[in-house]
């Protein structure tokens, strides 16, 4: 069922960190740029290339800043990165205790890319955790702005825990394993790099945008997002599904409903649930390929 795409040929089905090239010298960087849409305010980060524009969401209690070095590595493949804080986290203003849905974050999402890229014009969405119930939800309402969506240890399945004898779904699951979870996923073997930069969204949102963060918790343990990944197949939008043999945050049960709902056979990495900031040139060269592999299937 899993494999790596047909881009990275002679590799083995778990791509090690590391394993898949230096990062590239003179690398572009991110700017941190804030804008105003529909009287919000929005904070996002802005890598510059000349190729299509990328779209990565990021993860529950992070923000684009966290995400610097895994856009920077996707701009080396030849990609424009715009890394938006979603509304309530970083520097974005909050949606509002009544609109916290995956539907509003995705409308949202529209509203920013008709201001900074153009409206009607089609981007490739990567997203990461919760950000990638993010992206496959806007994948599903907005089709005609998805050039393709990547899914990366996703929030996305409806599934916790499958065996032989029973299936537990991701509402049964008890607050405390999904923070013990985290815990130990945290990133200390990349000190300073990764760890700061999560250490320093995660303060912010904490400190600036708590209630948002308690909404989008709840609404993530009840998240189920297959309907929509079936839908966006529907109307054309080419998805994978990306995951972590390591993660214990997103489990593998949660990844084969993703996988099933998409149609696709998806993508098993060496890590953790955070290997997109730990390993940023791993990512960046997987999702990359994955990205290009949707360019030469849509021409």
């Amino acid at each position: 069922m899993f494999r790596l795409p047909a881009l990275l040929p002679g590799l083995s089905k778990l791509v090690p960190f590391g394993a898949l090239g230096p990062a590239s010298g003179g690398r572009p960087r991110m700017v941190h740029r804030s804008t105003r849409v529909a009287g919000q305010v929005v904070r996002y980060g802005l890598v510059e290339a000349d190729g299509p524009t990328v779209v990565l969401v990021h993860g529950w209690g992070l923000g684009h800043s966290s995400y610097a070095l895994a856009a920077e590595e996707l701009a080396t493949r030849g990609f424009r990165v715009v890394v938006p804080d979603l509304p309530g986290f970083g520097g974005s203003t909050d949606l509002g205790f009544s609109k916290v849905s995956f539907v509003a974050f995705a409308a949202a999402l529209a509203r920013l890319l008709a201001e900074v890229v153009g409206e009607e014009t089609p981007v490739h969405v990567v997203g990461h955790s919760f950000g990638g119930a993010v992206c496959a939800q806007f994948a599903h309402d907005w089709p005609h702005l998805a050039a393709s969506a990547v899914l990366v240890d996703a929030v996305a399945g409806v599934t916790w825990s499958r065996d032989e004898s029973v299936e537990r779904l991701l509402s049964e699951r008890p607050l405390w394993h999904w923070g013990l979870h985290l815990l130990r996923e945290f990133p200390t073997q990349s000190f300073p790099t990764a760890a700061t930069a999560l250490l320093r969204d995660l303060s912010r949102n904490v400190a600036l945008h708590l209630p948002s963060l308690g909404l989008v918790a709840h609404i993530i343990r009840r998240s189920d997002l297959r309907r929509e990944l079936s839908g966006a197949v529907a109307r054309g939008v080419p998805v994978s599904v990306v995951w972590a043999s390591d993660d214990r945050v997103i489990t593998r049960a949660s990844f084969e409903d993703q996988c099933r709902a998409a149609g696709c056979a998806g993508v098993v990495v060496h890590g953790n649930h955070g290997w997109p900031l730990t390993d940023p040139v791993s990512f960046g060269w997987v999702i990359g390929d994955l990205l290009l592999g949707s360019a030469v299937a849509a021409a």
